[in-house]
C-alpha cells in the first residue's frame, strides 16, 4: 500500500488543523489563529478566480501530479484570498492558490484553509498574485506575457517597493509555517508608508531581470495586448516584433486582428502586422479588411539591373554610336531571338 508523503518541514497538514478545530463553534466559517496567522476554512464555491490573472494555470502532467499529491496529502499550504464586495456569487477572490483550488475540486474537496486579506487595492492584490508566482518559478521560466505582467507592475507609478518587501516577507513566513515565529503580520515602519517606487527607469528595472532597457520597453508594449494576442505570442504564433506593432492598436482593433488570425490559421509575417498597424491609421479595422491584407499576394520584386560589358557589343557598332541606339538594337535583337522557335532540350 502506497504511503502518504509527510508534509514539508514546518508545514502543518490540513488534517492536523481540522482536528484542532473539532468542537469549535465559529459560525458558518471555521477559523483558528496560529502564531498571529488567522486561518479561515472557506468553501471553494465562495472564491472566484483572480480577475485578469496574468499567469497560465497548470495543465497536463503538471496538473495531474498536483491532483495526485492533493489526493494523498490534502492541501498542505493555505490559500491566500481577499474579501470582495458587490459580487452576488462570491465573497472572496483568489490571490494565491488557483492551481491548488482547481486540483482540490478535482478530487472532491469542498474548501480549504485560507489567509484572508482585507481592504487590498487592486494594485496590492496584483502584487500578491505576482510575488507568489515568482516564489515558485524564476523570471526566466515565465512566458512572454507573464514577464510582461511582472515588468508592467514594477514599472507602474502605483508600485511600492516597500509594500513588495512586506509581501515577500509575509509569503516567506507563511511558507515556512511554525518555524517563523509570531511576527507574520509585522510591518516595519520604514517600508509600510506611501513610499511609492520613484525610480521608473527602464534600464534600472532591466538590471533586476538581466534585461536591457530596450527589452523592458518591448515587454511593456506586450502587456498592452488583448488576451487572445498574448496567447498567440506565448504559443509562438506571433513574434515579439509583430506583438509590438499590434500593441499600438485600440482594444477593438486588436480583437478584430485576433478574430482574423483565427481564420488565417498561419503565423503572420512581421511585415504583415506592420501593414495592419498602418491600415489602422486610416480608420477602424474590420476582420474582413485585415483578411484582405493578409491574403494579398506580395508583389514581385523589380528585376535586377544587368550590366553588359562593352566587349560584348562594341564589335557590332561604329565608334561614337549613341547609347540609346545601342540599347534599341540590342532590344530588337533579343526580341528576334526569342521569337524564333527553338528545339526542346533532350
Amino acid at each position: 500500500m502506497k504511503r502518504n508523503a509527510p508534509p514539508p518541514k514546518g508545514v502543518r497538514s490540513m488534517s492536523s488543523l481540522t482536528a484542532e478545530c473539532a468542537g469549535l463553534d465559529s459560525g458558518p466559517e471555521q477559523e483558528i489563529t496560529k502564531k498571529g496567522v488567522r486561518l479561515v476554512f472557506i468553501a471553494f464555491a465562495r472564491i472566484r478566480q483572480f480577475q485578469g490573472h496574468p499567469f497560465r494555470l497548470y495543465t497536463g502532467e503538471r496538473f495531474s501530479d498536483m491532483v495526485e499529491s492533493i489526493r494523498q496529502n490534502g492541501i498542505l499550504m493555505p490559500l491566500i484570498v481577499r474579501r470582495i464586495f458587490g459580487d452576488p456569487a462570491h465573497d472572496y477572490e483568489m490571490l494565491s492558490g488557483h492551481n491548488r483550488m482547481n486540483a482540490g475540486q478535482s478530487v472532491g474537496l469542498e474548501g480549504a484553509w485560507c489567509v484572508v486579506k482585507e481592504g487590498l487595492s487592486d494594485a496590492e492584490a496584483m502584487m500578491y498574485v505576482i510575488e507568489t508566482n515568482l516564489l515558485q518559478r524564476s523570471f526566466s521560466d515565465l512566458l512572454p506575457s507573464e514577464k510582461a505582467a511582472v515588468l508592467a507592475l514594477r514599472y507602474s507609478e502605483m508600485f511600492s517597493q516597500g509594500k513588495r518587501n512586506d509581501i515577500q516577507r509575509e509569503l516567506e513566513a507563511l511558507e515556512c509555517g511554525d518555524t517563523c515565529g509570531s511576527d507574520f503580520h509585522k510591518c516595519a515602519d520604514e517600508t509600510c508608508g506611501s513610499d511609492f517606487h520613484k525610480s521608473r527607469n527602464r534600464d534600472v528595472l532591466g538590471e533586476d531581470y538581466a534585461l536591457t532597457g530596450r527589452q523592458v520597453a518591448t515587454y511593456l508594449r506586450i502587456n498592452r495586448l488583448c488576451d487572445g494576442l498574448k496567447l498567440r505570442l506565448d504559443e509562438k504564433q506571433l513574434t515579439q516584433a509583430s506583438a509590438v506593432s499590434l500593441s499600438y492598436l485600440s482594444d477593438s482593433d486588436q480583437l478584430a486582428v485576433h478574430a482574423a488570425l483565427l481564420r488565417y490559421q498561419r503565423k503572420p509575417a512581421d511585415a504583415q502586422m506592420a501593414a495592419v498597424r498602418k491600415l489602422a491609421e486610416t480608420g477602424p479595422l474590420t476582420e474582413d479588411s485585415i483578411m484582405g491584407l493578409l491574403q494579398k499576394k506580395a508583389s514581385s520584386p523589380p528585376p535586377k539591373a544587368l550590366s553588359i560589358q562593352s566587349a560584348v557589343y562594341t564589335p557590332y557598332f561604329a565608334s561614337g554610336t549613341p547609347k540609346k541606339e545601342i540599347e534599341r538594337v540590342i532590344g530588337e535583337a533579343l526580341a528576334l531571338y526569342f521569337s524564333q522557335p527553338r528545339e526542346e532540350s533532350a
